[in-house]
Order: C-alpha cells, then structure tokens, then sequence
C-alpha cells in the first residue's frame, strides 16, 4: 500500500481539508467584506458630490493588507500538517529558522507573483465597476441622486458579502495548497502529489476527471485545458479555480501500488 502524507483515506482528507478552508474562508471574509464595504461607500459619497466615480486610492492598498494575512494563515495552516506528518514518519527536519518564519516569507513572494498582483487589481476594478451598475440601476428605477445614492447605500452588504464569500474561498485554497507543496519540498522526502476531488454532484466534471492523477511535486496536473501545479492554482483558469474544492495529497516513495 502506497504510504501517505495526512490521511490514507483519499476521501476523508478531502474532507478534512475542505474543513480547514472554510474556517479559513469564514475567518477572512469578514475583513474582505469590511473592504468592499467601504471603499464602495467612499465611492458613492464622493459620486454624490461630484458625479464622478473614482476608486480610493487606499482599495488596492486595503487589499493587499487582507491578502497578505489571508494567504500568510493559509500557508502556514497547510505547510505544518505536512511538516507534522513528516515527523510522523521519523523523518527529522533540520532548518536555519522556524518554520513559520520560512512559510510566512514564501507566503510573501506568493503574494508578489503576476497572477496575485492581477487579481488584486481585478478585484478593485470589480468593486468600482459594481459601483457604477448599482448607481445606473439606480437612475433607471427613476430616483433621484439623493434617492440613487441611498439605493447604492442600501445594496453595498449585499454585493459585498456575494464577492467576498467568493474571494475568501478561492484565495484560502490556492494559498493552502502552495504552502502544502511548498512544506512537501521543505521534507527532502521522495515524494508524488495527488489531486483528489470531491466526491459528490458539485464536482465539476474537469475535477472529477483529474482525480487520481499523480505526478511528480515540481510538476503539473493536467485538468480540463488547464496545466495547473495544484487545485486553486492562481494561473488557471476562472473556470477550473474559482470554488474549487479538490485537495491535495502526497504519496511517499513513488509508491502508488
């Protein structure tokens, strides 16, 4: 039987992980709300004084400050179960610093990589554009300026609370699954990653296909078009990405009898 990092039971840790990213989901989505919320309500108190809409400076800036928490807790939630399971498995580990401290910093390049810095921008441009649609729809239901900027009042949590729900899953995963493999590298052990898919009528039909595939730690899984190095890669696809659920695992040895 081949021998496993965390759980031999495929199914069980995809449960176990998907477990782990909704806390960290829910404990961050709060902030990412928090973000939305007042950057759009920056934005239509400002449109109320000169009919024009620009995004705060601060947005992008806010943004980040949330990433870099969310992607740092995320990576370091991941990475220690493989460092764990490693020692588990009597394989010691020896390292110049803690392992916090290496995950926090490569949690930090992370963050600074091209596809990251899109989607930061992605989203404050997402925030603005909503902005602008709510203050339309306002003055097609005949308000007002008054009446539009009380209607784009009124709508900001729920707009807020849709984008951030969606932006905390997805963000928490691929962080969680680059410190994973990030951790797998740190062991110095032989090792084989594994995607695993969720085994239930939400599985995209790409993801249920992908599941099972084994590959080396430094390479890619093929899933759908996509070439991604783990489920939530920030370099796939929307469609491959957003919501996923699948998890990550690892096989020791090369030994997947």
């Amino acid at each position: 039987m081949a021998r496993r990092l965390i759980d031999r039971n495929r199914q069980r840790e995809q449960r176990r992980q998907s477990a782990l990213l909704d806390a960290l989901a829910v404990r961050f989505e709060k902030r990412l709300q928090g973000v939305i919320n007042k950057a759009m309500i920056d934005m239509v108190n400002k449109w109320s004084l000169t009919n024009e809409v620009t995004l705060p400076p601060s947005h992008i800036d806010d943004i980040e400050a949330a990433f870099r928490h969310m992607v740092t807790a995320s990576a370091i939630t991941f990475g220690e179960r493989i460092n764990e399971q490693a020692k588990q498995l009597g394989h010691t580990i020896e390292r110049k610093e803690d392992f916090a401290s290496i995950m926090g910093r490569l949690a930090l390049q992370y963050i600074a990589g091209e596809m990251i810095r899109k989607r930061i921008t992605n989203i404050a441009d997402t925030t603005r554009t909503q902005t602008v649609s709510a203050i339309a729809q306002g003055f097609n239901e005949g308000l007002g300026q008054d009446g539009v900027a009380a209607f784009v009042r009124e709508k900001i949590p729920q707009y807020s609370l849709y984008r951030s729900r969606m932006i905390a899953r997805t963000e928490t995963h691929g962080a969680a699954n680059f410190g994973a493999m990030q951790a797998a590298e740190q062991t110095g052990l032989p090792l084989q990653k594994e995607w695993i898919a969720s085994a239930d009528e939400r599985t995209r039909l790409t993801h249920a296909e992908a599941d099972g595939q084994i590959v080396s730690n430094n390479s890619v899984f093929q899933v759908g078009s996509d070439a991604l190095m783990y489920p939530g890669d920030p370099a796939g696809s929307a469609e491959e990405v957003i919501n996923c659920r699948c998890a990550l695992g690892y096989i020791v040895d090369g030994d997947t009898n």
